[in-house]
């Protein structure tokens, strides 16, 4: 059997059912479009936000070890090489005083403050360290507690810039992140279904007395159904391509720097467009497949 007429007939039905009750697909059409933008915009506020958290969490999950002043360098290198062979630790890198006191001048901006040091001849009071750039930021607080107790650091309460606070406090706000911005799409999901379903039982009940009629001359149920599916679908579709054209629009008039608002990539601004396209085919095609059961049932 040549399955090209039933996909024509469908798909002609489909748009009759869609032009005759444009005014119903139009308000589908809109309301769908404003659920989907809010999914897409939601999508891109998580992942800056997740960006942002990422890179908190980089900058943290890298760990200062003060060494003391009277530590030989050959003391320095060794305790660099035995710290840099731990299996979390991902690279250990030697700072003498001199690129401390770089780092601090044009990050912390205390170029003049280091100057006056100089000048007044107390030297640079800042110490050499060792930077341990660690694969997790699980593991700072255990080789904090390990490095701690040598005798090589330099001393006071803090040979370390160890914060106890901010990494429990880090991972609290990533999981919350990833946990709205998880419960927030499924909501929005939710929204959407509903409204597609209730468009199609719309639609179902103004053809009711012709989907009575094709019953009754012997049409199969999934006959009945496939044109409002693809109706339903046609309607997700041309809802995902309208917000995304708005969410890409306002991406691009508000980015920057190759980028767009937000720091979104385009690689990602990419698949959250065939996300938005494929959810809203699928979207509408179960909520049509929702919608018109209860009509096939009466």
């Amino acid at each position: 059997m040549n399955p090209v007429p039933a996909i024509l007939y469908v798909l002609r039905v489909a748009l009759q059912n869609i032009v005759r009750n444009r005014g119903i697909a139009f308000a589908s059409v809109l309301t769908v479009t404003l659920t989907l933008l809010g999914a897409g915009a939601a999508v891109a506020v998580v992942s800056a936000l997740d960006g942002v958290l990422h890179q908190e969490e980089t900058q943290a999950s890298v760990l200062k070890v003060f060494i003391a002043d009277h530590v030989s360098f050959a003391s320095a290198l060794n305790l660099e090489h035995n710290l840099g062979s731990e299996t979390s630790v991902l690279k250990a890198s030697f700072e003498n005083k001199n690129q401390a006191a770089k780092q601090a001048a044009s990050s912390l901006g205390l170029s003049n403050a280091l100057k006056i040091l100089q000048q007044t001849g107390a030297g640079n009071p800042l110490p050499a360290s060792i930077n341990l750039h660690l694969r997790n930021i699980a593991a700072v607080s255990s080789i904090n507690n390990q490095v701690s107790t040598s005798a090589l650091l330099y001393p006071g309460p803090h040979p370390t810039d160890y914060n106890k606070d901010v990494i429990p406090r880090l991972e609290r706000y990533i999981f919350a992140a990833q946990i709205g911005g998880a419960i927030l799409v499924a909501v929005v999901g939710a929204v959407a279904l509903v409204i597609i379903t209730i468009s199609v039982r719309t639609a179902a009940f103004v053809r009711r007395q012709e989907i009575e009629i094709m019953k009754l001359v012997g049409a199969t149920d999934w006959f009945v159904r496939w044109p409002f599916v693809v109706e339903g679908m046609l309607v997700g579709v041309v809802s995902a391509i309208v917000a995304s054209a708005v969410l890409l629009g306002i991406g691009i008039a508000f980015g920057s720097g190759g980028s767009l608002a937000l720091g979104v990539g385009i690689r990602f601004a990419v698949l959250v467009i065939v996300g938005l396209i494929v959810g809203g085919a699928v979207l509408g095609s179960f909520g049509s497949l929702v919608g018109i059961r209860r009509s096939l049932a009466t």
